[in-house]
């Protein structure tokens, strides 16, 4: 195992045992019609009342109420399209996720889905068709229900693991990334390397510990084992991106927004890629079962 590239044993191990089911859901629009432009509030609540009508438990683990810290174990992510028109024929698609042990649920998932096309989309509840439903491997889309695991992704990396001198990455944000600094949404200023690593092994020590190993000590040594990050330049375009969206439960309109833009890193910071590839898969911050905290790495 190369430590150089910040893939600590104990690392290796858990993402080797962590499995991910990343679906592509295509569907066609039957009518024209109006969305909102940001979709994943709508997916979020559609799929929602699609799963609790065809099957209870399922829609109790995802969408229930448990403990305090349990994260959810799923992501439902609209695409980058954010047009409101839509005109009947048109295709759409999204990415629904499943972490850990909730990977055994996907046959249930695939039921609501289909379960779904009946009831609409949008206030207009329009009528739609899924036209396909397949898997975001690592190595691409394949069709059918093809689970992966954390370690197929860190080893797709497009970055060269034995490189030792100065590289420059950067860490696009596709959806709005709400991260707390001090209890408060960062607004301004994206955070450094260091704290981009620190959210990640927090995101990942939260879903490994209630859906995929419960262990205290692989835990621990994830976080006493990562390398030390060496000083980086870091250049920041980011904005903060206001979203609202209504909650039928508090019957009131919430915060949705996060993050926007592009921060960029220039040092010996090769140690990082591997939490930051996991991060792709994972999400950051909060309101991540709506598809936010998505963001892309490049370099």
């Amino acid at each position: 195992m190369n430590r150089s590239y910040g893939i600590s044993p104990a690392l290796h191990h858990l993402a080797s045992r962590f499995p991910l089911l990343k679906l592509r859901v295509t569907l066609a629009f039957q009518h024209d019609t109006v969305l909102p432009a940001f979709k994943g509030s709508m997916l979020h609540g559609w799929f929602g009342h699609a799963l609790k009508r065809s099957d209870e438990q399922a829609f109790h683990i995802c969408y229930g109420e448990h403990d305090q810290q349990q994260p959810k174990p799923y992501i439902i992510c609209p695409n980058n399209d954010h047009k409101t028109h839509w005109h009947k024929g048109e295709l759409y698609d999204f990415d629904l996720t499943l972490f850990g042990s909730a990977i055994r649920l996907q046959d249930a998932i695939v039921t609501a889905l289909t379960l779904g096309e009946k009831m609409g989309l949008g206030d207009q509840r329009t009528p739609f068709e899924i036209i396909s439903i397949a898997s975001c491997t690592a190595a691409g889309l394949k069709p059918g229900l093809i689970p992966s695991t954390l370690s197929d992704y860190m080893a797709q990396s497009d970055f060269d693991p034995f490189f030792e001198g100065n590289m420059e990455l950067a860490i696009q944000m596709i959806t709005p990334v709400r991260l707390k600094y001090r209890g408060e949404i960062v607004k301004r200023h994206a955070p450094g390397l260091g704290a981009w690593c620190n959210h990640i092994l927090r995101r990942l020590s939260q879903l490994s510990r209630f859906w995929v190993i419960d262990d205290d000590e692989l835990l621990d040594a994830i976080f006493n084992e990562r390398p030390p990050l060496r000083e980086q330049e870091m250049t920041s375009h980011c904005y903060y991106e206001d979203w609202q969206r209504f909650s039928l439960k508090q019957k009131a309109q919430l915060p949705f927004g996060g993050l926007k833009g592009q921060v960029s890193f220039y040092g010996e910071i090769n140690h990082a890629i591997p939490l930051l590839k996991i991060g792709e898969q994972l999400h950051l911050g909060g309101k991540t079962t709506f598809g936010l905290g998505k963001y892309q790495l490049t370099g």
